[in-house]
């Protein structure tokens, strides 16, 4: 099959991507670069419009199992060279990542910045006192940190539509505002309908982040992918004129990380409320509590309630995503349950999609560990640092 035709009121592509957030982006982008023909489906009036125009937006190497990492090593040179290797600018920002480690992780964490620096990561590890050149804190009940120099944040509405512009150029055609209600599978491939138009195609790619189980669940497969909402508080300006790093305190959850003259915040929460949606303005106070100990100048701190926001991540049941071929259907392949590292991975998932549609395996990068079938074995390595 090649070329996006219609024929008759069916429109017809090489591989129909759900989903034009950041990792369908790539992937559409990717395969296109393959010589594919890509239709992309997309329900909201423009990309970047659901979990990843909500994000924190950080990208980081500093992860504790190999596959996370070599990921990001793949990923983050990719956003640090965006312009010079495609002419778009990305908003990459090498801020850091600056993790504060308390005594009973310390030996475990050392061990992971150990793997980091062995694949190549940039990792600096500091005593305590040291941190205060970063951020003004209480550094009690620390063993010390660990800073990641190539670690930071991308604009993602920047990234995402860098990739739309990209894939339209390759001949990628984006779809707004067509929610899929139905798919299934039709000889060799799949036949996906939205309330206006129906899509043929031989392979589909489910890179609907958070929804991505609603997808599956059209088509009769299992994707273990469900919502966990995040809320991000927007501070006051404050006077302090440094720019703060990406900065967890891995005893508490709590986080911030410069925005301008203001700093973004929040707290990760384990709460399972599906597809709540708004503020929850008593998370805020939660969030203060847990954080004023460590960052003291949290009691003058103010708060724009209406800089803060609210969002999903699509998550797991050990928060690494599922990338590959379904096991319940051929030619469908799952890119997403990202766990709130869809945008730092972005560039390595396309790679991995493209590779598996065009070539039947993925060989850059070794994504077997993100494997379906993973959930039920023994002795998999479970990564530490999810945020």
């Amino acid at each position: 099959m090649s070329g996006s035709i219609v024929n008759g009121s069916t429109h017809t592509a090489d591989v129909v991507v759900i989903g034009a957030g950041i990792v369908g982006a790539s992937c559409a982008y990717q395969l296109a670069d393959r010589g594919l023909s890509v239709a992309v489906l997309e329900r909201e009036a423009a990309p970047a419009l659901g979990s990843t125009g909500r994000s924190a937006a950080g990208v980081r190497v500093q992860f504790t199992t190999a596959p996370n990492i070599a990921l990001s090593m793949y990923s983050l040179p990719i956003y640090r060279t965006f312009r010079e290797r495609h002419g778009f600018e990305v908003g990459y920002r090498d801020i850091g990542y600056l993790l504060l480690v308390p005594p009973e992780r310390w030996d475990d964490h050392m061990a992971s910045v150990a793997l980091q620096r062995s694949m190549g990561a940039p990792v600096e590890v500091l005593a305590p006192e040291e941190a205060l050149h970063y951020v003004p804190m209480a550094t009690d009940g620390l063993a010390g940190m660990t800073y990641g120099p190539w670690d930071g944040v991308i604009d993602p509405h920047m990234a995402t539509h860098a990739w739309v512009s990209m894939g339209r150029r390759a001949g990628v055609r984006y779809h707004l505002r067509e929610a899929v209600t139905g798919v299934r599978s039709e000889g060799d491939g799949w036949l996906v309908e939205t309330e206006t138009r129906t899509f043929s195609c031989e392979h589909l790619v489910n890179a609907a982040g958070t929804w991505s189980g609603r997808v599956g669940r059209l088509a009769g497969l299992e994707v273990p992918v469900r919502p966990k909402r995040i809320q991000i508080f927007l501070s006051a300006p404050i006077a302090d004129e440094r720019t703060y790093p990406l900065t967890i305190d891995l005893g508490t959850g709590v986080y911030l990380r410069s925005e301008g003259d203001r700093i973004l915040f929040g707290m990760d929460t384990h709460a399972d409320d599906g597809f709540t949606e708004g503020v929850d303005w008593g998370w805020l106070e939660e969030v203060l509590l847990a954080g004023v100990d460590r960052y003291p100048w949290w009691v003058d701190l103010g708060v724009d309630r209406q800089g803060s926001w609210w969002g999903y991540y699509g998550v797991t049941p050990d928060n690494n995503p599922v990338i590959g071929f379904n096991p319940g259907a051929s030619r469908w392949v799952d890119a997403c349950g990202f766990s709130g590292h869809g945008i730092m991975h972005a560039p390595a998932t396309g790679l991995a999609v493209s590779e598996l549609i065009a070539d039947g395996h993925a060989h850059t990068l070794d994504v077997t560990a993100f494997r379906h079938g993973r959930f039920e074995e023994a002795g998999v390595a479970v990564e530490a640092n999810i945020f």
